[in-house]
This record gives C-alpha cells, structure tokens and sequence, in this order.
C-alpha cells in the first residue's frame, strides 16, 4: 500500500494508525536517506523509520503488498498507484515545520539550504496537486485528521537567520 504525502503532513503517524486498522506492517519511508541510517527513528516524533539494508530496501521496492510505504519526496511520480493522499491545506505551515525539523536535526544549517528544501517541497507539491486537480482522488487533509491548524516552531522562532 502506496502512501503519498510531502514532508511534515503527517503521514508517519496515519501510517502507522493504518497499520493498526490494516494489519500491514509500515515499513517508514521508502528513500535511500534510510538505508544505514537511523536518523529519522531518534529525531522524529513518532521515532518510527525502518532501517533499510540495501537488499530490504530493493525487496520492498519491488513487491510492497505485505506493507505500507510512505513516499513524502517525489511523490508525484507514484500518484498513480497511491491508495491514500495525506497533505496539508496550509502549505505555509508545512513548510514552517520543515524548517523547525530540519534546525532540530541540522542545528547548524545556513538559511539557503533551509530555503533550499522548502523550495524542493514546493516543487513536489505542485507536481503532485497538478495530478490531484487532472485526476481527483479523496486527500486526507492533515488539519481535519488531527484538528490541528497551527504549526509550533521554537527552534525556528530562535534561528539567528530567520529573518534572512
């Protein structure tokens, strides 16, 4: 089972209620940032990320029916095949999120790469809005699942180059 979301939507933590409804073992995120790295399990809320060996990275890519997979970077080139879409109606949110993640697990991080990897989220999701407004499928908006509407940022809040 194919999940497609962007980061900070989420959709780790419906993952794993899915696997509870659904029997189906949530593997984490299907990307190579999670062979031999167990980064996401000790930085992440929910401390939830599969460790990839090489071999159970390509085993799962190739047959997932046994498992649930989360694809939140290029998720648009899976839309097709997706049986859930968990996004965000306020995208300005998300991206706040992401910075504050990233200064969590990158304290040092410059503004640019910051900028950076907003910009890269925001590509992914007009890719992946584009698909959803040519091929309407039911999007699970993470405001309405979890009856949250703002984001908490302190790391972000103390940043010296946020206002850069």
């Amino acid at each position: 089972m194919i999940v497609c979301s962007l980061p900070r939507c989420g959709a780790t933590k419906f993952c794993l209620d899915l696997q509870e409804k659904t029997g189906l073992e949530f593997v984490g995120e299907m990307h190579p940032n999670h062979i031999n790295n167990t980064r996401k399990s000790s930085t992440h809320e929910t401390a939830h990320q599969t460790n990839f060996t090489l071999d159970t990275f390509a085993e799962i890519l190739q047959d997932h029916s046994e498992h649930i997979v989360l694809v939140n970077q290029h998720s648009y080139l899976l839309a097709p095949y997706a049986h859930a879409f968990i996004l965000r109606k306020n995208m300005r949110n998300a991206s706040l999120s992401l910075a504050n993640y990233m200064l969590k697990v990158y304290p040092e991080l410059k503004p640019n790469a910051i900028r950076f990897n907003i910009g890269l989220m925001y590509n992914d999701y007009r890719a992946l809005t584009a698909y959803l407004n040519k091929y309407p499928k039911e999007v699970i908006w993470y405001e309405d699942y979890y009856g949250i509407e703002d984001t908490k940022t302190p790391l972000l809040d103390k940043y010296p180059g946020k206002d850069s």
